[in-house]
Formats: structure tokens, C-alpha cells, sequence
């Protein structure tokens, strides 16, 4: 492993929410990632990493000083540090009165999402934790995605600022079997050392939950592999499972997992070459040889799993201080109904893009649409398709179209899975 410092223009990438994703600024210290796991997105050429993405680690030394001015210029001030250097330090009662001015915050994906932060360089440089306590200062909510059981190191920092706002620290795991696993993954920590961590950070009251993502296809989808992951998670308190398949993108990407398969599973790689061979810009595999293949979706198999088990399918949304109660949450219930739309009840593709775009309408209002009648909601955009689900959260402070939709996908995977028995 070599690791590079150098000085970055950037560090915080501004991102619309999603289902699976509720931060709205992604903070990644780190190029390059010594996982080095087989199937990495991040390797894809789009990202415009270097060729030694496995081996050399760049880090952006200057990557406090960055998250500090992005902070600052955004009218937030350090709170939870003695010394803020300003007026505060030498008149302690302007204190309370700075803090009560704070702004709408957000919540900080401290990672890209390519390149995981609590990777080995990590214990040298020891850059995410000045990141972490930075936004301890700051009183910001964090949550993070790794493959490391390093992150338990932070669990100091973690525990307090949970208790301040908000903390989720959740664990990509693909593979309950470790030889597998480490053939993909051979650097990472164990599936085992992940669980472990997850018990850990639960028992702390830190929210967590498991990445099922990506879903090896003839290795990580079969029953075996997919219930013990599920039931081992329900074991350790995981509050969730966010099941996804895999996709290969044209290049390094596809390459390097191609020469992994050949290797290790020389006898799948007719098939993996067949399902992948339409070199789909994106790596979507070609979903005519899926059928060809008799493959099922993982999203089915877990959705299945998860709901019997008490698993949601993707965490709950925080609701950031300054920020309106009642649009947040009426926006994780629209993502949430557009979800089982999508891939487990048959709705047209208008619907779901109605869904989708009141969410994103509802998500960046700065006005309480709980106090708008159907005109105020025409007025910034909203489709009348959402108002029943709208309506319904203001008189019930709760959904039970989801609820009724959740038990309608179940029961819609069960008939299928049954059918493909069957077949």
C-alpha cells in the first residue's frame, strides 16, 4: 500500500436524496481504496480514478480545512468546541444565542461511496476521524457505509453525536461464507467481523443496518447464501437490509471481475459472460439472458426475507434539525411507495415518476405542505395522484396505504417465487 498526500480543491459533493441514500453532501477524504474488492464500481473508468486504484491511496490532507469553510459558509458554528475562535471565547453567554441561530442542517455521507474510509490507510492517517469530530463540533448528523470493522474505533464519537442528532453506521456484506467472501473482498474484514461490528454499534444505540449490494449472481443469490446473511443480521440487531444486484461496467470494472471469475469460478464464466455480454454502458445485465437463465431478482428473494423476518428494506429517514418535521417524512413515505411500485406491484412507469418528483418537490419546500390544501400543492408542482398519501399522513400521522402496500408486495413475491418453483 502507498499512500500519497496532496492538497484538494474539493471534498463535499452535493446529492439529491433517495430511498437508499438520505445524505444530501458526501464528504470523501480518499482516492483509491486497498479493499481492492473484485467487483468494485469504483475502479469503472467514469470515475476517473488511477490505474493502481487497489494499491496507491491518495488522501486529501487538507480535507478538515475544507469541510470547516463548507460549514462556516453555511451559517454553522462549532458548538461543541471550547474554542470556536470568536466572540463566544470571551463572552460565554452568546453561546446559547449562536447555537439557536444554526441553520437547516443536513445529513453528511462522510465517504463517495467508491472509496471506503475506514479502509487500512485509515489507521495511519487517521483522516476520517478529524473529519468525524469536526462534525461532532458542529452538531452535524453523520452516517457512513464500509466494509471495515475499523470504525469501531470511532465509537466514542459516534455515541455522541447520536445523542446530539443522529449517527448510522451501516456494513456492506455480500457473502456469509468467508473463503468466498475473501476471493471478492481480500482485504476488507471478515462478513463475521462486520456482523460483530454491527451488534457492537446497536448496542450502543447507534442505528445500522446491512448493504446487501452488489449480489453475486450464481454465488450470492441462491437461497443458502441470502438467508443466513438475512437471519445472521436479525440476530445482531440490524435494522435493516438494502438488497441490490450487480452491474458491471464496460472497462477495468467488468475486467478485473471477469479474470476473478475465471480464476476462482472457471466453471460460471460462460454464464457470467452471456449475462453481462451486452456491454450495457451502465453494467446492467442483459435481462433476456436473466430469464434465459431462470435467474430471480435478489430484490424478491430479500424482500421476502426481510419482511417476515421484521427487516425494513432501507433505513429511516432522520429528520435534521431546522428542517420541516412533516415534509421529510411525507417524502421517505412517497420514495418508500414508489419503491414497491417499481419492483414488486405492477404500476404504471407515469405513476412512479409522479412519486418520485413530488418527493424531490416536497424534500427542497421551504413552506409546511401539511398546511397547504389541494390549490397550494398544484401551485409548487405536485401531482393529484400523491394527494390521497399526503392527506392521509395529516389526518393519521401515518400511512397506512404504505403499510397496505408493503403486505400487497409480500404477498405478490410469495405468488411468484411459488410460481417459479413450480416452473
Amino acid at each position: 500500500m502507498i499512500v500519497e498526500e496532496y492538497d484538494a480543491k474539493t471534498l463535499i459533493r452535493s446529492s439529491k436524496t433517495s430511498l437508499f441514500s438520505w445524505s444530501e453532501a458526501y464528504l470523501n477524504p480518499y482516492q483509491g481504496c486497498y479493499h481492492d474488492c473484485k467487483y468494485c464500481d469504483g475502479k469503472a473508468e467514469g470515475y476517473y480514478m488511477h490505474d493502481d486504484f487497489g494499491e496507491r491511496i491518495k488522501v486529501k490532507r487538507n480535507a478538515p480545512q475544507l469541510l470547516e469553510q463548507y460549514l462556516k459558509k453555511q451559517g454553522f458554528f462549532p458548538i461543541n468546541r471550547e474554542k470556536t475562535s470568536t466572540l463566544v471565547d470571551y463572552f460565554p453567554n452568546l453561546r446559547d444565542s449562536a447555537a439557536s441561530k444554526t441553520p437547516e442542517k443536513h445529513l453528511l455521507f462522510i465517504g463517495g461511496g467508491v472509496c471506503d474510509v475506514y479502509q487500512p490507510a485509515e489507521k495511519e492517517v487517521i483522516m476520517t476521524r478529524k473529519l468525524l469530530q469536526i462534525a461532532h463540533d458542529y452538531k452535524m448528523p453523520v452516517s457512513f457505509l464500509t466494509k471495515n470493522n475499523l470504525i469501531l474505533r470511532d465509537l466514542d464519537l459516534l455515541k455522541k453525536i447520536n445523542e446530539d442528532s443522529y449517527a448510522s453506521a451501516s456494513f456492506s456484506i455480500t457473502l456469509a461464507d468467508e473463503e468466498t467472501q475473501k476471493i471478492f473482498e481480500p482485504r476488507a474484514s471478515t462478513t463475521q467481523e462486520r456482523f460483530d461490528a454491527i451488534k457492537k454499534l446497536r448496542e450502543k444505540g447507534i442505528h445500522s443496518g446491512v448493504y446487501f449490494y452488489p449480489t453475486l449472481p450464481f454465488i450470492g443469490d441462491t437461497d443458502e447464501n441470502m438467508e443466513a446473511i438475512y437471519f445472521q443480521a436479525k440476530e445482531v440487531g440490524a435494522e435493516f437490509i438494502y438488497c441490490w444486484g450487480l452491474t458491471l461496467k464496460p472497462g477495468r470494472n467488468k475486467k478485473e471481475f471477469m479474470n476473478t471469475i475465471k480464476k476462482s469460478f472457471p466453471d460460471l464464466l460462460p454464464k457470467y459472460t452471456k449475462l453481462y455480454g451486452n456491454e450495457d454502458k451502465y453494467g446492467n445485465l442483459d435481462t433476456e439472458v436473466f430469464k434465459e437463465f431462470n435467474l430471480i431478482w435478489p430484490e424478491i428473494r430479500g424482500y421476502k426475507l426481510g419482511y417476515e423476518l421484521g427487516l425494513d428494506y432501507t433505513a429511516k429517514r432522520y429528520v435534521p434539525e431546522g428542517r420541516i418535521d412533516f415534509n421529510i417524512k411525507i417524502t421517505e413515505i412517497l420514495y418508500r411507495i414508489a419503491y414497491l411500485k417499481s419492483f414488486f406491484i405492477k404500476s404504471s412507469k407515469y405513476e412512479i415518476n409522479r412519486l418520485n418528483q413530488a418527493s424531490v418537490i416536497i424534500n427542497s419546500t421551504k413552506e409546511d405542505i401539511s398546511k397547504m390544501d389541494e390549490k397550494g400543492l398544484k401551485k409548487i408542482g405536485i401531482d393529484k395522484m400523491t394527494f390521497d398519501y399526503i392527506f392521509e399522513f395529516v389526518e393519521k400521522n401515518e400511512s397506512i396505504h404504505l403499510k397496505t402496500l408493503e403486505k400487497e408486495a409480500y404477498e405478490s413475491v410469495c405468488r411468484y417465487l411459488e410460481s417459479q418453483e413450480q416452473n
